[in-house]
């Protein structure tokens, strides 16, 4: 993850303006990490339905879900915006899991009639914040930190001609584009998490903090509930994501232990300087989540847990 090392005065009032228009106004970008599988065929959304966490039934045309896809043991091997058109589905995964989706959907594709292809001629423009429905009319709602948000699918040669002119619109609104740093930056302070650095194919959906907006309690069977269904009869996943403040100036590594007294008690996923210290997230095992928010140590600083992601600002559910 970029650490917040601007140098120039002048470069920190843009950074910060930016992270402004993520909250207050709108934000846009392109979605650089994302890449898009295409789900096709006369079967195709009965057959999602039975690989995705969250309830697809229902969903219209020009309307979204976000939603898991899991692995067989209930881990989540993708997060997923799954973006429903007339003539298919189109789904927006991180771009380092397209391979290992399309050997695990093609697995569970036996007589139905399903196409699967990735769309590399797509690419995928977001804006996020209170005014990012004031943008365009098209496009999915997307909320991809607690605020509000849109996201387009354009093809890769027109890509730079339709970021300009949703940057442009956004101007009028007073916002504007906002770079991967910001970017970056506003997921940790705002506490909503992201795939492959602070959660992946190493924890289950309700370690991750998103069963609010990702998993539905109420629908059928998919690939990998059993596990599910089995932590939250219990009530206890082995760790779940926190939201932390520490003391200093300059964030902790990916992975770097948290400590309570001589016990480590979790870890940190991303961090981020914030308001003169540290914003992060991190995991915390279970067991500990009764000690109270203070007593906890990140290497030689004081860490404070704020409260678990899922209770957080960044999470709220999804747009239906």
């Amino acid at each position: 993850m970029p650490r917040q090392g601007l140098g120039s005065r002048t470069a920190q009032m843009a950074y910060a303006r930016e992270l402004d228009w993520l909250e207050h106004s709108v934000g846009v970008l392109a979605l650089s990490d994302r890449a898009i599988i295409s789900v096709g065929g006369d079967d195709a959304q009965q057959w999602l339905q039975g690989q995705l966490t969250n309830q697809l039934e229902g969903v219209e045309p020009g309307g979204s879900l976000y939603a898991f896809v899991l692995t067989l043991k209930g881990r989540i091997l993708s997060d997923t915006y799954v973006l429903v058109r007339e003539e298919d589905l189109l789904l927006d995964v991180p771009a380092t899991q397209v391979d290992a989706l399309l050997e695990r959907f093609d697995r569970y594709i036996i007589m139905e009639d399903v196409d699967l292809y990735q769309r590399a001629d797509l690419r995928l423009i977001t804006a996020q914040g209170p005014r990012a429905n004031e943008l365009s009319e098209a496009g999915w709602a997307a909320n991809r930190l607690g605020v509000g948000g849109m996201q387009w699918v354009v093809p890769d040669a027109e890509l730079e001609s339709e970021l300009a002119r949703l940057t442009a619109r956004a101007r009028k609104l007073d916002g504007g584009w906002v770079s991967e740093p910001a970017w970056n930056h506003a997921h940790v302070v705002r506490g909503r998490p992201r795939f492959g650095v602070d959660f992946g194919d190493w924890t289950y959906p309700q370690e991750s903090g998103l069963n609010p907006v990702a998993v539905s309690f109420h629908k059928g069977c998919y690939i990998g509930q059993e596990t599910v269904v089995m932590i939250e009869n219990r009530g206890k996943a082995p760790k779940v994501l926190w939201r932390w403040t520490i003391d200093g100036a300059k964030p902790p590594e990916p992975n770097t232990a948290i400590c309570l007294g001589d016990k480590v008690v979790g870890e940190i996923t991303s961090a981020v300087t914030e308001d003169g210290g540290v914003s992060a997230l991190g995991f915390l095992k279970r067991g500990y989540q009764a000690e109270g928010p203070d007593g906890f140590a990140v290497g030689d600083a004081r860490a404070r847990a704020v409260g678990p992601v899922d209770e957080g600002p960044g999470v709220c559910p999804e747009p239906t």
